[in-house]
């Protein structure tokens, strides 16, 4: 995929204009393969502060489909969360942007790629082997309704998170900022 094609998709001409949620939803939930040449130069030419504000949006919306069982994918995509936003607020570098194009390109090769997810289907027994991205859907279909499942993460749990670039002061702010959204 070439970067004309990239900013197709996401519905952009330039990286500037990637300042919606579903921008990074686009970027995160694309089956196409995205080289790590390419997110850079989009990495390269977002605005940063946009661009960890959407994280948060993303990660917090996608945590919130997470069934009430499964601690550990919780734990994992909240660290993946502040991994992204303490990049995005530090990139002031090369190898920064580097590695947040890296780390994307990981990320989207571990939600959409690999079936690591069993499902469960609660009447019938039916298992689905999954990628994250869908076994998340399913959950929140099931939850709008549809049929109800059991969830097996533990495939989908090896995922290294590199080095952390968020300052404790960054991190305070985060929970103190959803602590204040919590209480509305």
């Amino acid at each position: 995929m070439d970067k004309e094609r990239l900013y197709e998709i996401l519905d952009i001409e330039n990286g500037s204009q990637f300042e919606y949620f579903e921008n990074l939803a686009d970027l995160l939930e694309c089956e196409e393969n995205i080289d790590n040449d390419i997110l850079y130069e989009l990495v390269k030419e977002i605005n940063k502060e946009t661009f960890a504000e959407l994280c948060k949006n993303y990660f917090d919306e996608v945590i919130d489909t997470i069934p009430s069982d499964a601690i550990d994918i919780f734990t994992l995509l909240n660290n993946i969360k502040l991994s992204f936003i303490g990049m995005a607020k530090n990139c002031e570098d090369y190898s920064t942007l580097v590695h947040l194009a890296d780390e994307i390109y990981r990320f989207r090769q571990w939600y959409n790629m690999g079936i690591s997810v069993e499902c469960q289907n609660i009447s019938t027994g039916e298992i689905k082997a999954l990628c994250v991205r869908d076994a998340l859907i399913l959950s929140r279909l099931e939850k709008l309704g549809e049929e109800e499942y059991s969830y097996n993460f533990n495939h989908a749990l090896d995922y290294q998170i590199e080095e952390y670039i968020m300052s404790f002061a960054d991190m305070v702010v985060e929970e103190e900022t959803e602590g204040i959204e919590e209480d509305n």
